[in-house]
């Protein structure tokens, strides 16, 4: 057999294992959500009579729609945000002269190495200043801006020939023009990755609504899966329930990387051709 063929064969057969080493977890998750309560200390694979009504017994047991509500507007909010102040401050240090922009750049950087834990104490001070705590403003305002939102949708505009934006000047475009209408439109896999890994991101915290929110009413999804597996649960904890609500709370993200799968993988590739 020729190496090629053995190398190729092996590489398959590695990605194989891999494959199924990161589904192995979400199978234990469906097989789980499916088994009655009678059964969950079970060693089968599978549940021999499915259990179909987890599900509703799950979606009944906590005001799921609510807390979707609040985390699918705070985290569209967010990216939004993101997706505008990272690509004017982008813009600026790609294709605007200004004194010091390897400096700038290089603080953007230093922010990226800033966890959210540095600094909880004085944005909640802040923000409980002006009575936003436990409220939408609270879980949206200190992520509007993003220093790595900066850093990709910089490497994405890296990748747009000077020619164009110096060519639309020489018509008489201005500068937010030839952002909206020139620089985004030709990074589209660049935004789109920003909007998926970003949302992602926030969607999954759990640190920053738990400090900023204190009402059942304004939980987004991850602190209500925390107080149903501790608080809420007591004693009574149906490890079905729970399964079957971690579906529910997956589902929206796995559909939104599903419809932009190509452009992220798009993205990823283009913000690393240049650095």
């Amino acid at each position: 057999m020729k190496p090629h063929v053995v190398w190729k064969a092996t590489s398959y057969a590695l990605l194989t294992l891999a494959a199924a080493a990161c589904f192995a977890p979400v199978y234990w998750m469906i097989r789980t959500s499916l088994m009655p309560t009678s059964d969950l200390l079970s060693s089968a694979l599978w549940p021999a009579h499915p259990a179909w009504s987890n599900f509703a017994a799950a979606w009944r047991a906590q005001p799921f729609l609510l807390y979707l509500w609040n985390s699918v507007f705070t985290n569209g909010a967010i990216v939004a945000l993101q997706v505008v102040t990272s690509s004017l401050a982008a813009y600026a240090l790609v294709f605007i002269p200004l004194r010091g922009k390897r400096w700038l750049f290089f603080a953007v950087l230093v922010a990226m190495m800033v966890p959210m834990q540095a600094t909880f104490v004085p944005v909640y001070t802040m923000l409980s200043a002006v009575h936003l705590i436990n409220t939408y403003g609270a879980l949206i305002l200190p992520y509007a801006g993003s220093a790595f939102g900066i850093f990709l949708m910089r490497q994405g505009f890296l990748t747009l020939p000077r020619d164009i934006v110096d060519a639309a000047r020489v018509d008489g475009a201005s500068e937010w023009w030839i952002l909206t209408r020139i620089v985004l439109p030709n990074n589209k896999p660049t935004v789109v990755t920003l909007v998926l890994l970003n949302f992602v991101y926030h969607y999954n915290s759990l640190f920053w609504p738990l400090v900023a929110t204190n009402t059942t009413n304004m939980r987004v999804v991850p602190v209500a899966l925390s107080y149903f597996l501790t608080q809420d649960a007591g004693q009574t904890l149906q490890w079905n329930y729970a399964m079957a609500f971690d579906i529910f709370a997956i589902a929206p993200v796995v559909i939104l990387f599903l419809i932009g799968q190509r452009y992220f993988v798009q993205g990823v590739a283009q913000t690393a051709v240049k650095g």
